[in-house]
């Protein structure tokens, strides 16, 4: 059970985003995660940058490359700026389920589970002009973290999903089948689930903006780090995998409020420029990547 690449293809590397702009902010907001008082228009603003200028940016740099990425959406964000989300899938983008906003499924009951995924996919339906999404990213919600519910699985499962981007597995460049219903325990081994029909497709906190940028530190004062550190790390995880992973792939997780701002939109170029050098570099949206696998 693997990925079959098109022919004549070493490697793939998706490029994908977490539409996310004030959408986590106001989440936390919501749920107690940030006091009263420290979200208001001007830290809104940090946010609304993602939608306004970042996500416009980086399609700039997107289509300068012919690369199409996948937009991992939650439905507030789809519903309040359809007009911008219609272009990225006109464009031929997959956008892809991020929750409706931004609600981490450990974070909640079943039925609001259910309700926050079909939210979403109604959300995403209408910007899109019907297209159904097939992928789903877990949005980070402090102190739940990006962790899934019991019931996770089998409501995507049962609407229809193909694919989790998720760290769901001992993999970093491979996909593979989600196992579900493992039991971990403190005084014995873990007790593994049962593999089933729907595929992870792991994440690489270390390829993440956010964290490169600022880890550790609040999102609301991010600090500023060297680009060209953060391209030598991302680089040398892209020189192994096309090295010693052949058949796999490589994903960038990117935040259009993150990577949108003006030395960071650059370095994006740079790392695109940079793998596209190799010819059998196949670039490709994560439903593509999902529409590989074989049994």
């Amino acid at each position: 059970m693997t990925t079959v690449l098109p022919e004549g293809k070493r490697a793939a590397v998706c490029v994908s985003f977490d539409t996310d702009c004030w959408s986590i902010f106001l989440r936390m907001r919501a749920v107690g995660l940030v006091g009263k008082g420290t979200f208001g228009p001007i830290n809104f603003a940090r946010g609304e940058f993602g939608a306004r200028v970042g996500i416009p940016r980086i399609m700039e740099v997107l289509e300068k490359h012919n690369v199409r990425g996948t937009w991992f959406t939650p439905g507030v964000i789809a519903d309040t700026y359809p007009e911008l989300i219609r272009e990225l899938a006109d464009k031929g983008h997959e956008i892809a389920h991020h929750g409706y906003f931004h609600e981490c499924p450990a974070s909640m009951t079943k039925a609001q589970e259910k309700a926050s995924f079909v939210k979403g996919i109604k959300a995403i339906e209408r910007a899109t002009g019907g297209k159904k999404p097939v992928g789903y990213r877990v949005p980070f919600e402090i102190p739940n973290a990006s962790d899934i519910s019991t019931s996770t699985i089998k409501i995507m499962m049962d609407l229809g999903f193909k694919y989790i981007s998720q760290h769901m597995g001992p993999y970093d460049f491979r996909v593979s089948k989600v196992r579900d219903g493992d039991k971990y325990y403190f005084d014995r081994p873990p007790k593994f689930g049962k593999e089933v029909d729907l595929l992870n497709i792991p994440v690489n906190e270390l390829i993440e903006d956010d964290l490169a940028y600022f880890l550790g530190v609040s999102a609301f004062y991010p600090k500023l780090d060297n680009p060209s550190k953060v391209f030598e790390v991302w680089k040398m995880d892209f020189d192994y995998m096309y090295e010693h992973e052949p058949g796999g792939f490589y994903t960038l997780v990117l935040h259009p409020e993150c990577t949108g701002r003006a030395h960071r939109i650059m370095l994006l170029d740079q790392i695109i420029e940079y793998m596209a050098q190799k010819p059998d570099i196949w670039f490709c949206t994560m439903e593509e990547l999902a529409n590989t696998w074989k049994n």
